[in-house]
C-alpha cells in the first residue's frame, strides 16, 4: 500500500510538474505574443516618427528658401532688377534641392519663375547645356497673359527664348490669395501647376513695403524628390508611404506610384484623393492624443500620423506595410506555440532562447525611442522623464540640481548659407560635446531645433556658475571647430538651481529659460544666472546670487 501510494504521489508530482510546465509555457507564449504585438506597434511608431521628421525637414527647407527670398526682396524695397533676381533665385535653387522652382509675383500681375531644367518638364538633350529656365509672365489688356520662356546655362548664359500666349491671371491664383490672407509663410493646398500640369504644393508669403504688398514669393516643392524619400522606408519592399492633406487629397506619392499618379492627373484637372490609390483614411477625431492611428486591414497594417504642429503643415503621413514585415518571427513563433503544449520541457528552453533573441531588438528600440537621432542626446520625452526622476531623488537627499538651457546664436544663418547638412554637422558637434560633459547620472538633451538642456547634480565644493560657464564655453568652442562656416554661430546659456527655485520641474525649467531669454537681450554668447528672491519674475533681467541684476556669468563675482 505504501509503495502504491508512493507511485501515485510520484505520478501526481510528475503530472502536476508537466501540467505546470505546459501552463507556464502557454502563458509564456501568450505573453511573448503580446510583446511581439507591442514591438510591432513600437516599430511602426518609430518608423512613422522617422518618416515624419524626414518630410518636415524636407518641407522646412522650402520654407527657408521662401523666407530668405522674401527677406532679400524686402532689403531691395520689394523689387529687384530681373538679372539680379535671376541670379538670386538660381543660386537658391542650386543650394536647396528640395525646391523645384521659385517664383515672385507682383500686384500688377507679373510673374517671374525660375526652375531647374528637370523641374520645367522640358528635357535637355545630351549636347544641351541648359540648366535653368525662367518664365516671365506679363498680363495683356485683352485678357490672359504673355509668357516668355528662356533657357540658361549653368553660368546663366542665355541659350534660347520662346514666347506664347496663355489664359492665366497671376493675382487670381489660389497661392497668391493664400499669401495675402496670411501673415508669414503659409502652405497652399495641392493644386495643378499651370506650368507643367503636375501636382504642386508651395510655401508662399507676401512681401510688404511701407504697409503695402510689393510682391508674393513662393517655391514649388520638388515632389519627385519627396517621392524618392517616401520610397526609402525601412519596413520591407512592400511598404508604401503617402503624404495627404487632412481631407484626404494626395500631396506626394512614393516614386513607385508616380506613373499611376500621372495617369490619374491625365484624366482629371484636380489633385487625386486617397481613394484613387485605394488608401484607407481616418477622420481626425479618430487619431489619438499623439495625432496618430494604427489599424490592421487583412495582412496590411496602416498608420496615419499628423505632422507636428510646429511645422505648420496640415499634412498626414499615411504608412502601410505587410504585418509579416513588421515582425518576421511572429508567424514562426505562433506555430512553435502549438508544440509547446506537447513538448513542454523542450519548449521552455526554446521559449527562453526566443525571449533572449527578442530582448535585444526591444531594448534597441527603447533606446532609439529615447534618443535624438542626430545628436545622440536624450530627446524631449526622455529628458522630461529623467528630469522628474532626478528631482525626486535629489529632494530626498537635499542635493542641489543645476539646469542649464542652451540656445545656439545665429544658427539659422548656417542653414541659409551652407544648407541643412552643414547645420547637422554643427548640431552633432554640440551633441558630442554635451555627452562628454555630463556624468551618467546626469542628462543632456536636445529639446528643439537648436535648443539644448543639461541637468546635473552640483557637489558641495562645486560652483553652479563655473559648471554652467564651462559647458557653454565648451559648446561654443565645439561649434567653431565643427565647420569653417560656423564662425558666426555662438551659444548663450541661462541656468537655475533648485537652491533658488525648489524641486518642481516646471519651475526650474522656466527659471533657466527666463534667464536665457532675458540674458540674450543683454548680450549673446554669455552665461546668465537666475536670481533668488528678486529672480526674473515680471520680465526682469537675470540676477546673481546676491539678488542684483546680473552680468554674464563669466564676469559674475567669484568667476
Amino acid at each position: 500500500m505504501a509503495r502504491s501510494r508512493g507511485m501515485v504521489v510520484a505520478v501526481a508530482i510528475v503530472v502536476l510538474t508537466l501540467v505546470a510546465l505546459m501552463v507556464t509555457s502557454i502563458l509564456n507564449a501568450v505573453v511573448a505574443d503580446r510583446t511581439l504585438d507591442a514591438a510591432s506597434a513600437d516599430t511602426y511608431a518609430y518608423v512613422g516618427d522617422l518618416m515624419s521628421e524626414r518630410v518636415a525637414t524636407f518641407a522646412g527647407a522650402a520654407s527657408d528658401v521662401v523666407e530668405g527670398t522674401a527677406s532679400e526682396l524686402e532689403r531691395h524695397g520689394g523689387a529687384m532688377d530681373q538679372d539680379d533676381l535671376l541670379r538670386a533665385l538660381a543660386d537658391r535653387l542650386e543650394r536647396e534641392p528640395a525646391v523645384g522652382s521659385i517664383f515672385v509675383a507682383s500686384p500688377d500681375g507679373r510673374l517671374t519663375a525660375v526652375a531647374g531644367i528637370e523641374g520645367t518638364g522640358l528635357a535637355a538633350s545630351d549636347d544641351d547645356d541648359a540648366a535653368y529656365t525662367r518664365l516671365a509672365v506679363s498680363p495683356v489688356l485683352e485678357g490672359g497673359a504673355t509668357v516668355v520662356t528662356t533657357r540658361y546655362s549653368e553660368d546663366l548664359v542665355e541659350l534660347d527664348s520662346t514666347e506664347a500666349s496663355i489664359d492665366y491671371s497671376v493675382t487670381s491664383r489660389a497661392w497668391y490669395q493664400d499669401a495675402l490672407a496670411h501673415d508669414g509663410v503659409t502652405w497652399t493646398e495641392p493644386y495643378i501647376s499651370a506650368r507643367n500640369g503636375e501636382i504642386v504644393v508651395s510655401p508662399v508669403t507676401a512681401v510688404a513695403v511701407d504697409g503695402e504688398t510689393a510682391a508674393v514669393v513662393g517655391a514649388d516643392l520638388d515632389l519627385d524628390l519627396l517621392g524618392a524619400l517616401l520610397e526609402d522606408i525601412p519596413l520591407g519592399s512592400d511598404a508604401r508611404a503617402f503624404i495627404l492633406t487632412g481631407d484626404g487629397r494626395v500631396v506626394a506619392a512614393p516614386a513607385g506610384a508616380r506613373e499611376e499618379l500621372r495617369r490619374i492627373l491625365g484624366a482629371t484637372d484636380t489633385p487625386p484623393s486617397a481613394a484613387d490609390f485605394d488608401l484607407p483614411t481616418v477622420a481626425p477625431t479618430a487619431l489619438d492624443q499623439a495625432g496618430e492611428a494604427i489599424r490592421e486591414r487583412g495582412d496590411t497594417v496602416s498608420l496615419e500620423r499628423e505632422m507636428d504642429a510646429e511645422t505648420g503643415l496640415d499634412w498626414v503621413l499615411h504608412l502601410e506595410a505587410s504585418a509579416k514585415d513588421l515582425t518576421p518571427s511572429l508567424n514562426d513563433f505562433q506555430r512553435t506555440a502549438v508544440w509547446v503544449t506537447s513538448l513542454s520541457i523542450l519548449m521552455v528552453i526554446v521559449a527562453a532562447v526566443v525571449a533572449l533573441q527578442l530582448w535585444r531588438p526591444i531594448r534597441t528600440m527603447r533606446v532609439r525611442a529615447a534618443t535624438d537621432a542626430l545628436t545622440g542626446l536624450a530627446n524631449r520625452y526622455e529628458y522630461t522623464r529623467r528630469l522628474r526622476a532626478i528631482l525626486r531623488s535629489a529632494e530626498q537627499t537635499s542635493d542641489t540640481i543645476l539646469l542649464i538651457a542652451l540656445d545656439l546664436d545665429d544658427f539659422k544663418q548656417v542653414n541659409d548659407d551652407y544648407g541643412h547638412d552643414a547645420g547637422d554637422v554643427v548640431l552633432a558637434a554640440v551633441g558630442d560635446t554635451l555627452r562628454g560633459s555630463v556624468r551618467q547620472r546626469d542628462v543632456a538633451a536636445r529639446v528643439g531645433g537648436d535648443e539644448f538642456v543639461v541637468v546635473m547634480r552640483v557637489g558641495d565644493r562645486a560652483s553652479a556658475v563655473e559648471l554652467a560657464r564651462r559647458i557653454r564655453d565648451d559648446v561654443a568652442l565645439a561649434i567653431l571647430e565643427s565647420f569653417h562656416g560656423a564662425s558666426g554661430v555662438g551659444a548663450t546659456a541661462g541656468f537655475a538651481t533648485t537652491a533658488t527655485t525648489g524641486y518642481d520641474a516646471h519651475t526650474l525649467q522656466t527659471a533657466a529659460d527666463d534667464a536665457l531669454v532675458a540674458g540674450k537681450r543683454v548680450r549673446k554668447g554669455r552665461t546668465y544666472a537666475f536670481g533668488h528672491a528678486a529672480g526674473t519674475a515680471g520680465g526682469g533681467a537675470p540676477r546673481d546670487d546676491a539678488g542684483e541684476t546680473s552680468r554674464p556669468a563669466d564676469s559674475l563675482p567669484g568667476n
